[in-house]
Parts: structure tokens; sequence; C-alpha cells
């Protein structure tokens, strides 16, 4: 593998260190001693980074009490052990959230561990809210954060996946394996154009052959090519599956401009490859 660019470093060094809330000389440890960001992460978490030392228990009694006190605030009065779509709505009004239209609800979802849409458990959002960086305890705090969560979203390839990858459980019917077509392209209109067009990108190209190597590459799957699934999944008119969702993604970052390096051989789902041979038919005329 080669040696990463000094950008690409800094970047992922910010991201170990936005998901940890890790020092600078950690992150530059663990990233040098795992090599990839989710591989350091965990070996940071299962090295017992992050773990509470007695300097810390009343300060983070206090964070949980007042994050506890803002979720009970939109907990559900006749179903007191969640937040329900009621509560939710009046929780995005106070941080300013559309739910129609900003996928920064979706990263929430993701980091505090939201199961189902508009539907949030006590734990999980105290513990989400204490793992994010900046001592937040406060709706205003929360709100601050905000832009950093879209930020990321669209500019962090391992972020994006986790949280587009958390996005398909929510929209999907309970006990169905697939999600709806017009549910799917509704969220890949609401994910995908924003992650192309930002600099870096989530969607930054990887070589196949390393795909988990960090990339400051533009994108070579462009918003025509995104044009293109969309007609294709139209014309199509199937519901779309769990694989296809996730590995869309692998799709986009790996593959070239014009389809020329496409490996029918690899293990792609079908429709991928239905895709390919869609976008090649057009390209003959």
């Amino acid at each position: 593998m080669s040696k990463p660019t000094k950008s690409a470093e800094k970047a992922l060094l910010k991201s170990f260190q936005e998901y940890t809330g890790a020092s600078s000389t950690d992150a530059a440890r663990y990233l040098k001693k795992y090599r990839t960001l989710e591989r350091a992460v965990d070996g940071y978490y299962n090295e017992g980074g992050g773990a509470a030392t007695p300097s810390s228990t009343s300060n983070d009694s206090a964070r949980d009490k007042k994050l506890g006190d803002i979720w009970e605030t939109y907990k559900d009065p006749s179903n007191p052990k969640l937040i329900t779509i009621e509560g939710t709505m009046e929780y995005c009004q106070a941080l300013d959230i559309d739910p129609e239209s900003d996928s920064v609800l979706f990263c929430l979802a993701a980091d505090l561990g939201s199961k189902t849409t508009g539907e949030w458990e006590k734990g999980p959002f105290v513990e989400g809210w204490k793992a994010m960086p900046g001592n937040i305890d406060s709706l205003e705090k929360m709100k601050a954060h905000l832009p950093t969560l879209r930020k990321r979203l669209n500019t962090d390839p391992v972020y994006f996946k986790k949280v587009y990858m958390h996005v398909f459980d929510l929209i999907k019917a309970p006990g169905a394996r697939v999600v709806t077509l017009d549910t799917a392209i509704d969220m890949w209109n609401l994910f995908l154009p924003p992650a192309l067009a930002a600099k870096p990108s989530a969607l930054s190209h990887v070589s196949p052959d390393t795909p988990t190597a960090p990339s400051t590459e533009p994108p070579t799957f462009s918003q025509k090519s995104l044009d293109m699934w969309l007609d294709f999944q139209r014309e199509r008119g199937k519901a779309v599956s769990k694989d296809t969702w996730s590995l869309l993604i692998d799709f986009m970052r790996t593959i070239d401009a014009d389809l020329k390096a496409y490996d029918e051989e690899a293990a792609w789902p079908s429709t991928i490859d239905d895709f390919v041979e869609y976008v090649r038919e057009r390209q003959k005329t």
C-alpha cells in the first residue's frame, strides 16, 4: 500500500479524533499501528481508550443528568421509554432541523442508536451525545455541532458509509429485506449529490486494489452517472436489496469514469452488472 499524502494523513487524524475525542498524539499512534481508520478506532476502544478516570466521573455524572433531562423533555408521555414521532418533531424544531430534507437527522439516528425512524431510547441518546467532541450538554451545543456532522457526512468516507448503511435499516418496512424503489431513490437523491460535490468527498475515488486506503482524489462517478443510475432503476422498477444498497457505494468509489475497468467476474450484485451493460449500450449511440 502506498504511503498516504500529507493531506490524507491530516484528514485521517481529524476523523480519528472526531470519532474518539483522543489527543492528536494518540490519534497518530493508533493510525500508525493499525493503518486504517476503522481498525485504529476499534483498537483504541479495545485497548481501553476513552475509559473514564476518577477525576472525570463527577463531570460525566453532570453531563448524564443534563443530557437525560433533554431526553425527558421530548419523551412520549404514553410511552415513557421512548421519544417518538411527536417528540422528534419538537426536538427537530428546537435544533432547526428540517426532517423532510436535512440528512443530519440520519447522522443523529446513527450516532444516537435510533433503531426505528423517529424513535430514540434514553441510554443510547445520552451515550451518543457524550461520545461526540465538545462536551455537549445543552440544546445550544447540540445545534452548534450539527454543521460538523453535515460536513463530516459529505467528506468522511467511513462516516458516510456508517450513516448510509444505518439508513437502510431505518427506511425498510419492519421485517422486510428490501427497500421500496421510490424510497431508495429519495434517499439517493438526499445523500449522494452533496457527497459527490464535496471537497474532499466522502465518495472520493480509490483503487479497487486498495479500497480502504485514504484518498483525496475527486469522485470519478459523476452527477451524470448518478442520473443514469436513477433512470436505470426507474426503468427496472424493482425494490432495492441491502447488497445493492451497500455495494453501490463501493462501485461508485472504485469504478473509472467510462466503466472500462469494470470486472464482470467480481462479486458485484447482478443489478450493478445490469447497470454497467445499460450504460455501455447507451454509450454506443
